[in-house]
């Protein structure tokens, strides 16, 4: 039986830092709303070749394995605090020693692939902006010794989401994405062996089944 072994003094940065440096943040000026750019039909747009480097706020991007599989979804939704997603076939809520504890938590039924995908309890930012409270998690995880990097932006229900990717070992990553949604930020964790990439394209097939309130 083969269980991820987290260290106590990384797990609690999460939790602990978005509390303490989000809370009471919504004096701050509210974020300007992104424009969407329109599309000019009169020209064909062609895709760069390369991905981008950084993120928004200009961190470098750890870019992370190209999906390989394409993983099936049941249709039970695990529902938590103003969210939902689809449980992966195979996979099922469970619960593990995390100080603080999950608002949601999935993992393997195979006891053997070194997985689960964890939501943290949200954080009341007010009008503090998605950049902001992404900062503040790397802060948090630089003042534990972690060099963390960025994760390639995407959407999430919807709403721009952006990552951090902490690697603990060469055996143990840690891959977050940051949503903000109803001025509250949810920190959607997925916690894996890089060599089973396999938990990677599930957690991505979570991501894409989401949905709020």
């Amino acid at each position: 039986m083969r269980r991820l072994r987290t260290s106590a003094a990384l797990l609690p940065a999460l939790g602990l830092v978005m509390a303490s440096a989000l809370a009471g943040c919504s004096d701050d000026p509210p974020p300007r709303p992104v424009q969407a750019v329109p599309t000019d039909t009169g020209v064909v747009h062609l895709p760069t070749s390369a991905a981008p480097t950084t993120d928004s706020a200009g961190h470098r991007i750890q870019q992370l394995p190209a999906p390989s599989s394409h993983p099936a979804l049941s249709e039970e939704r695990v529902r938590g605090f103003d969210y939902s997603y689809l449980k992966p076939v195979g996979w099922s809520e469970g619960e593990r020693d995390l100080d603080p504890p999950p608002d949601t938590l999935v993992q393997p039924d195979d006891t053997d692939v070194p997985a689960f995908i964890a939501v943290e309890r949200p954080i009341r930012i007010g009008s503090s902006s998605l950049k902001e409270a992404v900062e503040r998690l790397r802060t948090g995880f630089e003042g534990k010794g972690f060099r963390p990097l960025a994760a390639p932006e995407r959407q999430i229900g919807g709403y721009s989401a952006m990552g951090i990717v902490v690697d603990q070992s060469d055996e143990l990553r840690h891959v977050y994405y940051v949503a903000v949604y109803a001025e509250q930020a949810f920190a959607i964790r997925l916690t894996y062996d890089p060599g089973h990439p396999e938990s990677l394209d599930v957690y991505r097939a979570v991501l894409d089944s989401w949905s709020w309130g």
